[in-house]
């Protein structure tokens, strides 16, 4: 699978590759870190996950996320978000969000939903 990370911080998104490759295999993984990068990497690639952080600058994500969601709505985004409520998790939602996780507390459980996405699609 083709799985696009954008996220503003460096680490992230580092971290997220980490984690994918220490415990996958046949993944191909793509950066972005900001909303004009994440829209270009989008167009080139087509990844069938987008992982999207919450807090790009300018409210971003939400834009990026309705802009991925009109060109393929079939991409799964997961929404990786530091401030959980109901509110912020409805907002995600409501512009398309597959999956909504805290991005401390639920952060080790991205490669298993990876892998349960992937039999999905595969099935």
């Amino acid at each position: 699978m083709k799985i696009l990370i954008v996220d503003s911080s460096v680490w992230i998104p580092d971290r997220i590759v980490s984690l994918l490759t220490e415990t996958q295999r046949g993944n191909t993984l793509f950066k972005a870190l900001s909303y004009k990068e994440a829209i270009t990497r989008f167009q080139e690639t087509g990844p069938d996950i987008v992982i999207l952080d919450k807090s790009l600058p300018d409210n971003g994500s939400i834009a990026l996320l309705r802009e991925i969601k009109s060109v393929n709505g079939n991409t799964i985004v997961i929404v990786l978000s530091l401030r959980i409520d109901p509110n912020t998790e409805e907002q995600c939602r409501l512009a398309g969000a597959d999956i909504f996780l805290d991005k401390y507390n639920d952060f080790e459980k991205i490669p298993s939903i990876i892998d349960s996405i992937g039999l999905e699609i595969n099935a």
